[in-house]
């Protein structure tokens, strides 16, 4: 029996971020879900966005905005000018700093966390962190002030001994509210390589997409798989057809092209070649899914976040190493090329 004021911070989670139907019981109540609880959450979260996404309108081309708006992502070939680009991707490779590595299945992904203090020794870096262009679409987006936490980025495939499945190449969505990613490809992307996959208009509320999201909600908390269980629904094999969700859409790219997804779309990391790697500067940024205000874009902000992140990633290791094991994220002994 849950305490009456674990009760109420059940409730109180139904008003902000939380989605997982398993830790929380309100969240993942069939009866209140069958009333349409989860639909109301997702319906607001994404009218929320929309309403602070109008505040950074301004400056980005309406022919992208109803490109992102309609599809989901926004893709930018050559976004750099070529030798601003191939000063950028020399900078990466040089660049030095802690890493954190994540081990999935046979899948390892290293990061390179892009905090402003490492970032201030790498010009170029610096330099599209400023670009006019690069923090509108950013902004847009994400629909919030605050620049996107970033990272470099290297994927190394079937580099692990593993029995299990990479759970990033199952199709699925982040979260029920709209979420941005995007990565600039520091080299060609190829079909070997494990392109980025994504269901083109699955971020649309239409009908397909919400009967799916009432069928999901509805088995969640009993989902054999445990993303699911947490809110990170997985796209079971027949459901695209089944509900109509569309079709997928690999990206296989060329190097210097700018790919900004909203991830509560249907997408995932595709089939790749063992021994293959793919290397991007990323990044992410989810906000507050229920306030219609825009946030702070003020650059104390930014740093803020970045110390954050380190806070929470020192006290998963502590956490961590009470029981023996490395964190989720833990910085390898080889500290040193992604």
């Amino acid at each position: 029996m849950r305490s009456v004021a674990a009760r109420c911070m059940d409730t109180l989670g139904v008003f902000t971020g939380a989605k997982s139907f398993v830790a929380n019981p309100v969240l993942g109540n069939p009866g209140l879900n069958r009333r349409g609880l989860h639909l109301v959450r997702l319906r607001a979260a994404h009218w929320m966005m929309r309403v602070r996404q109008a505040w950074f309108a301004y400056g980005v081309p309406r022919e992208q905005r109803k490109a992102f708006q309609h599809d989901g992502y926004l893709m930018l070939e050559d976004f750099l000018p070529a030798e601003q680009y191939q000063r950028l991707v020399r900078e990466a490779e040089g660049a030095r700093g802690e890493i954190r590595q994540c081990r999935q299945a046979d899948t390892l992904t290293r990061r390179r966390v892009m905090a402003p203090e490492n970032a201030a020794v790498l010009p170029e870096m610096q330099a599209l962190m400023r670009d006019k262009r690069f923090r509108r679409l950013m902004r847009y987006c994400s629909g919030h002030a605050r620049q996107p936490i970033m990272h470099l980025e290297r994927i190394h495939n079937g580099v692990l001994e593993s029995h299990e499945r990479d759970p990033q190449k199952s199709l699925h969505v982040d979260t029920f509210q709209p979420t941005m990613k995007f990565w600039l490809y520091l080299q060609d992307v190829t079909p070997a390589q494990g392109p980025f996959m994504f269901v083109p208009g699955s971020t649309r509320m239409s009908s397909a997409r919400l009967s799916w999201e009432r069928h999901m909600s509805l088995i969640a908390r009993d989902h054999p798989n445990r993303y699911t269980q947490r809110g990170s629904f997985r796209v079971d094999e027949g459901d695209l057809e089944r509900f109509g969700l569309g079709e997928v859409k690999h990206f296989a790219v060329k190097a210097n092209t700018l790919l900004i997804a909203n991830t509560y779309g249907m997408h995932g990391r595709g089939e790749a070649e063992q021994g293959s790697t793919r290397f991007a500067l990323w990044g992410m940024s989810r906000t507050t899914p229920f306030s219609p205000l825009p946030g702070l874009g003020f650059e104390w902000i930014n740093r803020l976040q970045y110390r954050v992140l380190e806070a929470e990633r020192q006290r998963d290791d502590r956490k961590a190493a009470v029981r023996g094991e490395k964190a989720s994220w833990f910085v390898p002994a080889d500290n040193g090329d992604l």
